[in-house]
């Protein structure tokens, strides 16, 4: 295989020696292109990626441009940069020397579909080795090979989509491809990663947001386990009362059968109101017959809490009402901290939610994105029974999926929704120093990882991607298939149906686990595609 490729690369490298002559560029365009090679070769620093794809672009005026580097046997993608202005004037900028025609215009709305679906990994098949053009699925695209001093093959860069080379520029793309070569080369020494530069930046930005959380449980059982002890006892609970009854904080030493019992969802309040006071009620007899323990109680009150410290009773007991009003009063404000916590936290999501819509709506293919995310992973969790706790970790994922975009555009204004591989770091880091479960975080931070590794931005595996990553990830491809297809009338209803289930099925232990996918189908084919391109279209 290698042997195939170093023969295509000479081939191509064949060229390398023919000179050029500066009147042979005819336009302004062109000589502002190579002035501007000029410009960034008297530098002793390479330019950065970002000027290297405006550099290139002065040719394309395309879309997407993206690197893959050859490692181990395959090409891994190594850079990719969106041009969001390319995507918006494509289609309407005459004055455009390589403008496609009036069918390709139409693909240019589905390039940001199959940009999701850019796989990270890809094999050096023989159509590339013959023709230099790799299998991706951003169709098109013009592959300038990269390599070595030395002739050794090192990668290829891709624009596109439906983008050739000018004509006065196509018998100098080895002089193109040098170049490209000697910056790409360059930059990837100086960087030692390809991201370093970037996620520095982004580190700098969201890296030091402090700790908005504390560990309320683990906290409330430090506390518990010193009263228990120091009352020489061995059972303790502590309980808050919420208007759906009472919730379990912490518990120290109960029995399995009453631990058991405070958690089920049945069991009312321990106590009840009467008019001599407040005496246990018959969920709190009970307790104390599983607990086997005789128990001492200590109320306590916050300002937005309320519970009760249960201790078993001992001989101790003498200094338990005193010491018992210090440790209620701790309870209290623990859990009135955990509280407001929560009440700033959502806050706070709920404000970088709606700055992400704010980018969103921007742009007619992805205004109603996240809301589409919602609405599908909200049904896609009945349909497969999730309990309501998941519904509601789940529906979270789904609607933050995407917030690293803000934090993107903090560091870098021209990042966009769809051309950002880091987003889903930046969004982890972004909440998680917030009141947020563990499950959100990183169901976030892995929603474009594949199953087969070959996703983004760690490359992790099945067993290591969470199912909150798993079902949104899979809703990805789900809603910017429609977002990609609605308009287009090209097929019928049941054709695009048939075409998404197709696509899922194909995809089935490769990018999704495959246990998600007949339940995905079935709700897609139960909504019908008239439904499934008005879901979540009303925000």
């Amino acid at each position: 295989m290698i042997k195939d490729v170093k023969s295509y690369i000479h081939t191509v490298g064949n060229r390398l020696s023919k000179a050029f002559s500066m009147e042979t560029f005819g336009t302004e365009d062109q000589l502002e292109f190579w002035e501007l090679s000029a410009e960034h070769f008297s530098r002793k620093e390479p330019p950065t990626f970002s000027e290297i794809v405006n550099w290139i672009d002065l040719l394309y005026r395309a879309p997407v441009h993206f690197v893959y580097i050859l490692k181990d046997g395959k090409l891994i993608l190594d850079r990719r940069h969106v041009l969001t202005q390319n995507i918006l004037d494509k289609s309407t900028d005459e004055k455009d020397p390589h403008e496609e025609n009036p069918q390709e215009k139409e693909y240019i709305r589905n390039f940001e579909h199959q940009l999701q679906n850019l796989e990270k990994k890809m094999d050096m098949d023989d159509i590339f080795m013959e023709q230099g053009i790799s299998s991706h699925a951003i169709g098109q695209c013009e592959h300038i090979p990269l390599f070595t001093k030395e002739a050794e093959f090192w990668g290829i860069y891709c624009v596109g989509p439906y983008t050739k080379s000018p004509e006065q520029i196509t018998p100098k793309l080895s002089i193109v491809s040098r170049i490209l070569s000697a910056w790409l080369i360059g930059l990837d020494e100086t960087e030692n990663n390809p991201q370093k530069d970037y996620r520095e930046k982004v580190q700098a930005v969201i890296s030091d947001l402090g700790s908005g959380q504390l560990n309320t449980s683990g906290l409330a059982e430090i506390l518990l386990r010193y009263f228990v002890h120091k009352q020489k006892s061995k059972v303790g609970v502590v309980l808050e009362f919420t208007q759906k009854g009472h919730q379990v904080i912490t518990t120290v030493g109960l029995n399995d059968e009453a631990e058991a019992f405070l958690k089920d969802e049945g069991t009312n309040n321990l106590l009840e109101q009467s008019e001599a006071g407040q005496k246990l009620s018959e969920d709190g007899k009970k307790f104390l017959q599983l607990a086997g323990v005789e128990i001492q109680s200590i109320s306590y009150k916050g300002e937005s809490c309320s519970g009760m410290v249960l201790v078993e009773k001992t001989s101790e007991s003498s200094s338990y009402e005193e010491e018992g009003a210090g440790l209620g009063d701790s309870f209290a404000k623990l859990l009135d901290y955990r509280n407001q916590n929560r009440s700033f936290s959502d806050q706070l999501m709920e404000t970088y939610y709606q700055m992400l819509r704010s980018m969103e709506k921007r742009r007619t293919k992805t205004k109603f994105h996240t809301p589409r995310m919602v609405a599908f992973v909200q049904r896609f969790g009945m349909l497969f029974g999730l309990e309501d706790d998941e519904m509601e970790i789940l529906t979270k994922t789904a609607k933050l999926h995407d917030i690293g975009y803000v934090g993107a555009m903090s560091v870098e204004p021209g990042k966009t929704i769809g051309g950002e591989m880091d987003h889903p770091i930046i969004g982890a880091e972004l909440i998680s120093n917030l009141a947020v479960e563990k499950d959100v975080v990183e169901g976030i931070r892995t929603h474009h990882e594949w199953i087969n590794g070959n996703g983004t931005p760690a490359g992790l595996g099945a067993e290591e991607i969470p199912w909150t990553g798993k079902i949104v990830g899979l809703f990805e491809y789900v809603v910017d298939f429609i977002e990609s297809n609605k308009e287009d009338d090209s097929k019928s209803e049941d054709e695009w149906l048939e075409a998404l289930s197709k696509g899922l099925m194909q995809r089935a232990d490769v990018q999704f686990d495959m246990v998600l996918i007949p339940t995905a189908i079935q709700l897609i084919q139960s909504l019908g595609w008239d439904n499934c391109t008005s879901l979540g279209a009303k925000d």
